[in-house]
């Protein structure tokens, strides 16, 4: 049952409003004190309040706008017996749902409420996907690089700015594309993601812009582009810096003009569509070199957001460790509480090449392989060995004592490479004394290992 609060300083009004909002099996609620108003709003969820303009002690518009700050969803009509042209758009204006004068018919009070009442609902639901999706597309970090980040979403997001987005592979560039449209008015319409580097240069013209039956050899049916997928919400082209130049000049023009052409159709189709771009390449070098339009770029890079490297933010790396951690725990229903103090400092000290991506990829083949309710040093170590390209830590079938040494001679390295070559502080990292990781170093021939930092514990 849906809860009415109806607020006026004429009781007899309020009285005749009840008797009918009831008979359509409303719940209301009357008050002739805008404070009382206040105070019942805290006490109760409403789902429409009724509110008259003129009152003694606080006038309608000054409730409206406390409740509307502090209660921004519920929907509010407001309600006059002295109704003027400038108090319907002041209470417009300040956030009201619609404007009535007393007396008005009570059918048309009644589609008022219901109008009123379904948006509130439709609000409630948005806000819930919006939560879900925010949750699947969660941005972690508590860096300054990725706080500034969060601020640029948050200013950037409520315009219909084109942004571009650039950073290497793996730093979360249609992470940041998602929050920009999950934070924007086009939140509740399509987000339309386009790879312009898996686009084949024939079908480039017909992925963005779609075509009709029987324009081109193949094309059976009509196809929707998409751009016009995306109407009314977001396109993110990711890796536009592989768009040919061919491609680059079409997409310039409907930058420019906000029309498509569909192939095989002659009349321009209009679309209102926001565009996100991103890239891990330089544009500005490859417009020196002739591959990349300097005009497009001036167009797409109206906003610039570049997020940087996960190494030059480490301390966004605990952040994600447990995020990742709680989320691959759950998906692979293991009790993994927490991750060992080493096992932390090894992935500090690692250089992620893969960024964001390779951590997330790592922590699942640890917690896919752990055994323990903590994550060790040594099953972050193997996870990252086993995600080295080119490598593999499983040798042929064969006697177990190879294979243990193999694993032995990569997990040694590894400890190594993650301590810079100090081997005082990789021997305690991995829980063996200094001479037995001398032994070591020497059977499996690591004495010349290309570290990135000298042992400075030797002399």
């Amino acid at each position: 049952m849906y809860r009415i609060l109806a607020i006026d300083d004429d009781l007899q009004f309020l009285e005749h409003v009840k008797k009918l909002l009831q008979l359509k099996h409303y719940k209301v609620d009357l008050t002739t004190n805008p404070y009382e108003a206040l105070q019942l709003l805290t006490e109760h969820a409403y789902h429409c309040l009724l509110l008259d303009v003129k009152m003694p002690g606080m006038d309608g518009i000054s409730l409206l706008q406390q409740i509307k700050q502090e209660y921004p969803q519920i929907p509010i009509i407001m309600i006059s017996g002295q109704s003027t042209l400038s108090m319907a758009v002041d209470a417009i204006k300040f956030g009201a749902f619609d404007f009535l004068e007393k007396g008005s018919d009570t059918d048309r009070l009644l589609i008022t409420l219901k109008n009123a009442i379904d948006h509130f609902n439709w609000l409630q639901e948005r806000d819930l996907l919006l939560n879900e999706l925010s949750g699947q597309y969660q941005m972690v970090g508590q860096s300054e690089a990725i706080r500034k980040i969060f601020h640029q979403i948050d200013l950037v997001a409520p315009t219909d700015a084109k942004v571009l987005i650039t950073g290497e592979t793996g730093t979360g560039k249609e992470l940041v594309a998602r929050a920009i449209h999950l934070r924007s008015k086009r939140a509740t319409k399509p987000f339309v993601k386009v790879n312009c580097a898996a686009i084949p240069e024939t079908l480039i013209e017909s992925t963005f812009f779609g075509h009709r039956k029987g324009s081109f050899t193949g094309a059976v049916r009509d196809q929707m582009g998409k751009f016009e997928e995306a109407d009314g919400g977001t396109i993110f082209l990711d890796e536009i810096g592989e768009l040919p130049l061919i491609a680059q000049a079409k997409l310039l023009t409907v930058l420019q003009d906000g029309e498509i052409e569909k192939i095989g159709e002659q009349k321009p189709l209009k679309v209102d569509t926001r565009v996100i771009a991103a890239t891990n390449k330089c544009l500005k070098e490859m417009i020196q070199e002739g591959a990349f339009r300097e005009d497009l770029f001036h167009r797409i890079n109206m906003i610039h957001i570049h997020i940087p490297p996960l190494r030059e933010r480490v301390e966004d790396i605990p952040l994600l460790a447990e995020y990742f951690l709680k989320q691959f725990a759950e998906t692979y229903n293991k009790t993994i509480l927490g991750i060992a103090p080493a096992a932390l400092q090894v992935l500090m000290q690692h250089d992620w090449p893969g960024n964001v991506r390779m951590l997330k990829n790592v922590l699942e083949k640890a917690v896919i392989f752990s055994r323990n309710t903590t994550l060790s040093a040594e099953e972050i170590m193997f996870a990252l060995d086993s995600s080295q390209p080119g490598e593999s830590p499983t040798p042929e079938v064969g006697k177990l004592s190879t294979y243990l040494e193999i694993m032995e001679k990569q997990f040694i390295r590894r400890a190594l490479l993650v301590c810079k070559g100090n081997k005082q502080k990789a021997a305690a990292l991995i829980g063996v004394d200094r001479a037995t990781l001398w032994r070591k170093i020497k059977k499996y021939q690591l004495e010349d290992l290309n570290l990135r930092e000298s042992d400075q514990t030797e002399g």
